[in-house]
């Protein structure tokens, strides 16, 4: 009778694969650094804890992205459909119906999306005012803080520089934490 559930809990447990999840878990354990709570004023609420994770996972599609031979873009998928499995499964974990829990995914996948776009556009134009219009619209959601006044933009852009500094070959998820811990530890070059 409930093998239906049982099957699709056991879907949703399931990443796309052992590196896609040791990854996403990477992208997670960052997106939960307190630094974004406190110095940067990132509201510690389930929406702020989104918009943290989006981020990261921004920036690691971004590098992975540039691997050629669509090796990267298929590890790209595997980390976002593992995040993806993962937000499905939290929402039916915090007592989300299952018949809200479809177009709760579908929203948080047009909003990372939106996302994706605008944080993806300026960092690659290295545009400072338009990655604070994009943080502050999304992250921030328009409450008045400045994100190239307490420094978000400047961690942003050295962890995108430091994931840009991997080789393809050694793009692992220990690698890819020491680039993130950009965004709570900026480097101070000198």
């Amino acid at each position: 009778m409930f093998n239906w559930l049982s099957n699709k809990v056991e879907q949703w447990a399931r990443p796309a694969n052992d590196a896609s999840f040791a990854l996403y878990q990477t992208v997670a354990t960052a997106a939960r650094n307190g630094d974004f709570y406190q110095r940067f004023s990132v509201d510690d609420g389930l929406d702020g804890r989104f918009d943290t994770l989006t981020l990261n996972a921004v920036l690691v599609v971004r590098r992975l992205s540039a691997i050629p031979d669509n090796a990267g873009e298929e590890r790209a998928q595997g980390l976002i459909d593992t995040m993806f499995a993962d937000l499905d499964l939290g929402l039916h974990e915090i007592g989300v119906s299952e018949n809200k829990v479809g177009n709760k995914v579908k929203t948080m996948a047009k909003a990372y999306l939106g996302r994706m776009t605008a944080y993806d556009t300026s960092i690659a134009a290295n545009d400072r005012a338009a990655l604070a219009l994009a943080l502050e619209r999304n992250l921030y959601r328009d409450n008045g803080e400045n994100a190239l006044e307490n420094g978000l933009v400047d961690a942003v852009l050295a962890a995108d520089q430091a994931l840009s500094g991997i080789a393809d070959a050694d793009l692992d998820a220990a690698t890819v934490g020491e680039a993130l811990s950009h965004l709570s530890s900026p480097r101070v070059d000198g």
